[in-house]
């Protein structure tokens, strides 16, 4: 009896972890993201987490969603409800973990969640770079490259992650600019 109270306990304080997280970060974000937490902070096993995922889901705890690159990921307002009643299960000290993680954490989480790059391999001599800004839940610019080489298609993506800022911007200015020629007299 008491081995499956404590079973129960921990199942409940690990799903409360991740909802935890995910309101502090208070951004969807990447499941990659919430996955790196997960696995570096050890508080469960990879499988024990896919298993809460599904469970939080099912529940309507947490909302994933997709785009066309990757999969992302964010507390409802019922597990902030949750949570928010639930909160004094996790222990003190580990909502301070969870808490300095992203005190750490939270500006590389912010821009990988804003700016991502990729690239798929359509053919041996064809790939194709996606490129993307977000903001939140919207897409601000989205761009598709198609290259002839791997190694052009590695510098895209790199090149993106320290210049999509500058280049959305220049471009936006470029795109919304009156280019029209001036009327001439007659």
């Amino acid at each position: 009896m008491a081995d499956e109270f404590n079973e129960i306990h921990t199942l409940a304080q690990n799903k409360l972890i991740i909802l935890f997280f995910l309101s502090k970060i208070n951004i969807p974000i990447p499941i990659q993201q919430l996955d790196e937490f997960v696995l570096s902070t050890k508080y469960m096993n990879f499988f024990e987490y896919q298993q809460y995922l599904k469970e939080l889901e099912a529940q309507k705890l947490i909302h994933k969603y997709d785009d066309e690159i990757r999969t992302y990921i964010e507390i409802s307002q019922t597990g902030r409800d949750v949570l928010n009643i639930l909160l004094d299960l996790l222990p003190k000290a580990t909502v301070e973990e969870v808490e300095e993680y992203i005190k750490k954490n939270y500006r590389r989480i912010k821009l990988n969640t804003e700016i991502y790059s990729d690239y798929k391999i359509l053919s041996p001599t064809e790939y194709i770079v996606i490129c993307s800004l977000r903001e939140g839940n919207s897409v601000l610019f989205e761009i598709k490259v198609n290259v002839p080489h791997v190694e052009i298609a590695k510098r895209i993506c790199k090149n993106w992650s320290k210049n999509a800022e500058t280049v959305y911007r220049l471009l936006f200015e470029n795109l919304a600019r009156n280019h029209e020629e001036p009327e001439k007299d007659q």
